[in-house]
């Protein structure tokens, strides 16, 4: 028994420190009817209650996609409203043609999860409510191929 505590102690330990980098404070995804983020429903909104912080924080989106989306490119607003009533928009570009895009191999070869990560590093200082609003603008009126998308925050370790 005695040989086995300095192992268990170095398990803890490497536990401990794996387990201390990336802290998720929300994750929610929203499935689209038909696989389809019709431009009726252009709009996405995300409520997420935030305890203040002064650490940063990452914001990603994530598209699971089925198939090839029947667009090449889909322009996309994300607005962010604090409790307090503050604004923070920013506009880009989910470009479904890049390669160099960042793709993730879903469940079978006909599916892809494309990643964005959205703010590398956002404050959120007021506790309350958050409101996450994300716009999708595209050339064509839906969007087929977009099963569904998924927003997380994670609280990210600040170097030093």
């Amino acid at each position: 028994m005695k040989k086995n505590i300095p192992f268990l102690f170095l398990v803890l330990s490497l536990f401990l420190l794996v387990s201390c980098g990336k802290k998720i404070v929300f994750d929610e995804k929203v499935f689209f009817p038909n696989a389809n983020w019709a431009f009726e429903d252009k709009a996405v909104i995300f409520q997420v209650p935030l305890t203040g912080s002064d650490k940063p924080h990452t914001v990603i989106l994530e598209l699971d996609l089925i198939g090839t989306p029947n667009v090449d490119m889909m322009n996309t607003v994300l607005v962010i409203t604090t409790p307090g009533g503050g604004r923070t928009v920013k506009s880009f570009v989910f470009n479904f043609n890049n390669p160099q895009e960042p793709y993730i191999q879903g469940a079978s070869a006909n599916e892809k999860i494309y990643r964005m990560v959205v703010y590398p590093k956002r404050y959120f200082p007021e506790t309350g409510t958050y409101t996450f609003e994300v716009n999708q603008f595209s050339h064509k009126a839906d969007n087929y191929g977009i099963r569904s998308l998924r927003m997380y925050i994670q609280q990210v370790k600040e170097e030093k």
